[in-house]
């Protein structure tokens, strides 16, 4: 083709025909044009479809995600309701008469206080578009914003599981493992011969109290960030449908 455009040019030039050499030259630059632009189409229409792809398939492993991060919240926001509102039942017994009460049920009532669930949500996908600066493939603005803040979202809303789980395991089990068999050992029943005074004594009323104390910051603590936290997962499993 490039030999062919040659011999035209070197005719028109033996012959002469300046003018219509200037013409053919003009021409020829613009077909060179119009190729060069069409190239450039053709990539870029080869890039955008490549990232159309890859955006598909973020999307879909965003939604999967989610999906699974929405079934653990929920789990663990029953468990967490669940010992709250063991809490609140022995707070409303308070004062406890020790000789009236039925041991078997506030023991009961006790093993419920020891459900000490976290969410850990599966960051995996976020984690690799915060990696490799991929948030543009993403291209709904809302998305991308959910997504960005998402990480610093659960890390507020954890600040307060986090103070709950510490006090349990460093304070609540090794105060309430001195007086009787906690749901963890426990291995025998019935309760009533052992010695129940503790349940009257001021530092059980607060340790009980601060239990409550921290489950309802988990459940209620404003602003509601367990409650923002679930919008968010249901925005996003929308978005990436």
């Amino acid at each position: 083709m490039i030999k062919f455009f040659r011999n035209i040019r070197q005719k028109l030039i033996s012959e002469g025909k300046i003018t219509n050499y200037l013409k053919y030259a003009i021409g020829e630059i613009v077909l060179v044009m119009i190729g060069i632009l069409l190239a450039l189409q053709v990539s870029e229409w080869n890039t955008n479809r490549k990232q159309q792809q890859k955006e598909v398939q973020i999307l879909h492993d965003i939604h999967k995600e989610f999906l699974e991060n929405k079934e653990q919240l929920i789990l663990v926001k029953s468990n967490h309701i669940r010992s709250y509102n063991s809490t609140k039942k022995l707070l409303n017994l308070l004062p406890f008469d020790v000789i009236k009460i039925e041991i078997d049920s506030v023991v009961t009532l006790l093993d419920g206080t020891y459900t000490n669930w976290t969410f850990n949500p599966n960051l995996s996908t976020i984690n690799t578009l915060i990696n490799t600066s991929s948030f543009d493939l993403i291209s709904n603005p809302e998305l991308r914003k959910l997504l960005q803040n998402w990480t610093d979202l659960f890390l507020d809303y954890s600040e307060e599981e986090i103070v709950a789980r510490n006090h349990i395991r460093n304070f609540y089990i090794p105060y309430m493992s001195k007086y009787y068999e906690i749901k963890y050992v426990k291995n025998k029943r019935p309760f009533k011969d052992l010695n129940w005074d503790f349940l009257q004594s001021i530092e059980f009323h607060n340790t009980i109290g601060m239990r409550h104390t921290n489950l309802k910051d988990v459940l209620e603590n404003q602003p509601n960030e367990l409650e923002i936290l679930s919008e968010t997962i249901d925005k996003i499993i929308e978005l990436t449908k």
